[in-house]
């Protein structure tokens, strides 16, 4: 179960966008699709190579009802706004498979 009162983010999905470029990439775009309340946790952090250089990796757990995400369609391919941070969804746990937490395992790259 979660509590009401632990829900006191504001979480934004972004959508990747479905248009194309000339070698039909998808082009790297976010669309604000739909809000949900959540809750936001700091898992850890960590300094990685990363591209071209160093970056680092902190690690989110994001929890929220399972039937706001499930409604919004959120899958792994979209990215949450929260608190200014945006985060790459890494999985969607179903809590005891209950159908009443979601835990979204996330990291964001900075």
């Amino acid at each position: 179960m979660i509590s009401a009162g632990r829900l006191r983010h504001l979480a934004v999905r972004l959508a990747p966008s479905a248009s194309r470029d000339a070698l039909g990439q998808r082009v790297d775009a976010w669309t604000q699709a739909a809000q949900f309340r959540a809750d936001l946790r700091s898992d850890s952090a960590d300094e990685r190579q990363y591209a071209d250089g160093t970056a680092v990796v902190r690690s989110y757990e994001v929890r929220a009802r399972w039937n706001t995400v499930r409604s919004i369609g959120l899958s792994e391919t979209d990215r949450i706004l929260v608190r200014g941070r945006t985060l790459r969804i890494r999985a969607i746990q179903n809590l005891d498979e209950r159908d009443r937490v979601a835990v979204i395992d996330c990291e964001e790259v900075t």
